[in-house]
């Protein structure tokens, strides 16, 4: 550029531009690539990417023995009409020359003048062997594989679609906006019913029992009430519930606002439904239509819709769960009692091997000392002991208050048949 009399020779940078350019083709086609991340969601598209995924060592395997074949024929084209068809004159010319016959572009005049037998011979086992046994054996294996991943995939669950996830998107959408609509429509209905002595003055015992009917919680109430009870004596007079309505006035023009935006979507269903989901800005104009929205309202309340769950289903559920704690609390105890009983039942048995290990260790020590009548002597003793104690302990345990009678009853004669009669001097052993 400083000497614009001499040559610009640009032709470095023109190749390192065409090598840029080649590398941002590659790269948007790789992006464009990516998209099928995103449409994975859909169904279709992954029947079709699970398709590929699957036939690819079925495809793999057809494509050696394709090209096997496919080489053969472009070998035999370039020795047979290399010297006489331009399109075959070297091997990689005939290569694409026989991929174009795949595709129907093909001379078939210039083969059959240039070998007359030869060359039709040619074409035909090419697009027989080629066209109609591997191509269609290639469209058979996906064919087969797109079956079997769709006999697959009905039988499965749907783990996300798209287009569901919008629906449920819109559905909530829509459902929180029904819910504004019935909380402000009750409200609105609280206002003009619930003051029952008439005096223009609305006192929380009525706006609570009021609501309390439509089925909202203590809490909710309290905090609407206390929003516009602005000198807190406790009652709405005529000014507040001026205020309280101007405020559902505007809700409802905000709500209605929104299912305009719903509307202009297109994603909104009927004109009926549009009609029946918008506020009426005229509902307090007669006492025949207040009675109509008032009734609509405790519909509405009490059947909450299809897609919810209505008050009296809710409180069922609750008396349910609380009785389902109860019952299994007690359940619980009965089971610590069980456990209590098995780890007194294991001590006391514990205790019992250890008096037979004491009576058995006092035989053997007096083994070959003493004369048989002093080891029954001593036996019937520590026995005697040991049944004592037993009884003394069933008698105090709660367990077996009923059952020590029996208990003491059998011990003594446990003790009665121990003891030795008077005429009896044979020997025992235990």
């Amino acid at each position: 550029i400083s000497h614009p009399d001499q040559y610009a020779d640009f032709e470095f940078l023109s190749y390192w531009q065409t090598r840029f350019d080649n590398a941002i083709a590659i790269a948007v086609f790789f992006a464009w690539v990516k998209i099928f991340k995103y449409i994975s969601f859909n169904k279709t598209m992954t029947q079709l990417s699970s398709t590929l995924g699957r036939c690819a060592k079925d495809l793999l395997g057809f494509a050696v023995m394709f090209f096997i074949i496919f080489l053969a024929f472009t070998q035999l084209g370039y020795l047979l009409f290399g010297t006489q068809v331009k399109d075959f004159s070297n091997f990689g010319n005939s290569f694409f020359t026989l991929f174009r016959i795949i595709l129907g572009d093909f001379d078939f005049h210039q083969l059959e003048a240039a070998n007359r037998y030869l060359g039709p011979i040619f074409f035909m086992l090419f697009v027989f062997f080629v066209f109609f046994v591997l191509i269609n054996m290639f469209l058979a294996i996906i064919n087969d594989t797109y079956s079997e991943v769709k006999g697959d995939m009905a039988n499965q669950m749907n783990e996300f679609e798209m287009t569901d996830y919008f629906k449920r998107g819109y559905q909530k959408m829509v459902d929180k906006l029904n819910l504004k609509r019935d909380k402000i429509q009750d409200i609105h209905e609280t206002l003009k019913h619930a003051d029952i002595n008439g005096d223009d003055k609305l006192d929380f015992d009525e706006w609570r029992q009021d609501l309390k009917t439509r089925g909202y919680a203590d809490g909710e109430i309290e905090a609407l009430f206390a929003k516009y009870d602005i000198d807190g004596d406790r009652v709405l007079d005529k000014d507040e519930q001026i205020r309280m309505q101007e405020d559902l006035n505007n809700q409802k023009a905000a709500l209605n606002k929104e299912y305009d935006e719903l509307e202009k979507t297109g994603n909104r269903p009927g004109t009926a439904r549009r009609a029946s989901s918008r506020i009426s800005e005229n509902d307090d104009s007669g006492d025949e239509s207040s009675e109509m929205d008032e009734n609509g309202s405790k519909s509405t309340r009490s059947g909450r819709g299809s897609n919810g769950v209505s008050y009296e289903e809710f409180t069922v559920l609750s008396r349910r769960v609380d009785r389902m704690e109860h019952s299994i609390g007690s359940i619980v105890s009965k089971i610590d009692a069980v456990l209590v009983k098995l780890e007194a039942m294991e001590k006391a048995k514990l205790k019992r091997r250890e008096t037979m290990g004491k009576i058995l260790d006092s035989i053997t020590e007096t083994d070959g000392s003493n004369s048989d009548e002093i080891k029954r002597e001593q036996m019937e003793k520590l026995v005697r002991e040991e049944l004592e104690r037993w009884d003394s302990e069933t008698s105090f345990s709660p367990s077996g208050r009923g059952a020590s009678p029996s208990s003491g009853s059998s011990a003594r004669g446990v003790r009665a048949r121990s003891r030795p009669g008077s005429g009896q001097h044979g020997t025992s052993e235990v």
